[in-house]
């Protein structure tokens, strides 16, 4: 059941499965049916050559409310992942502005910030490459990241640790940027980055919670 503090979020979302090694941007479905809600005039079904990331924001209308502006939240994510061969894990955290994601026109790896990086790509936190399982297994993770944003600053500033654990254990998250500056209200976008260290590993990844909740 879904947290009475949560102000938006995904639930069971099946992030497709790839061969990449690299750093890839969890990206919206490629298909109608696959999730509630996509295609929508806010996120396109993603394709080869526009790619549309999965993005998670603060309405504006919410951030700029008595209750959130300057008020901690936190983005929070679980999930259960499935490999067929021994892989390690990493998961990334990041910030996209409204021009990189939602005022974004099609144009190539830009559109709807399907980029860990470029103008308006902010990594806020890196995860540590931890083993799934020797020659492939199940585990769950859950990984928490807490921030504050008030309108007079428009700053986006980290207030605690972000922490993650994997199968039980702590995996270590690093904060690599405590803040982004200059950002408006409908700055407060979110993507989240996985990386694989075998090709042949066939992730199956659900991301059984990917929300925003009010602290």
């Amino acid at each position: 059941m879904a947290r009475q503090d949560t102000s938006v979020g995904y639930y069971n979302y099946p992030v497709a499965t790839t061969t990449s090694t690299s750093a890839n941007i969890i990206l919206a479905p490629a298909a109608s049916g696959v999730y509630p809600g996509f295609p929508s005039p806010a996120f396109p079904l993603s394709t080869t050559t526009y790619p549309a990331a999965l993005i998670l924001s603060v309405p504006p209308d919410i951030a700029l409310s008595e209750s959130w502006d300057g008020h901690a939240f936190e983005v929070a994510v679980a999930g259960r992942l499935t490999t067929s061969a021994t892989s390690n894990f990493l998961l990334s955290l990041y910030n996209v502005t409204n021009a990189a994601s939602y005022g974004a026109t099609p144009s190539g790896s830009a559109y709807k910030a399907a980029s860990t990086s470029g103008t308006g790509v902010t990594t806020l936190v890196t995860g540590t490459a931890t083993a799934v399982g020797t020659g492939g297994a199940s585990v769950n993770f859950v990984f928490r990241s807490q921030w504050v944003w008030d309108s007079i600053s428009k700053t986006l500033a980290a207030v605690n640790a972000p922490t993650m654990y994997q199968l039980g254990a702590s995996v270590t998250a690093t904060a690599t940027n405590a803040t982004v500056a200059s950002l408006g209200s409908t700055d407060l976008n979110f993507t989240l980055g996985i990386t694989y260290s075998s090709a042949t590993a066939a992730p199956a990844l659900v991301l059984t919670e990917y929300v925003i909740n009010k602290l």
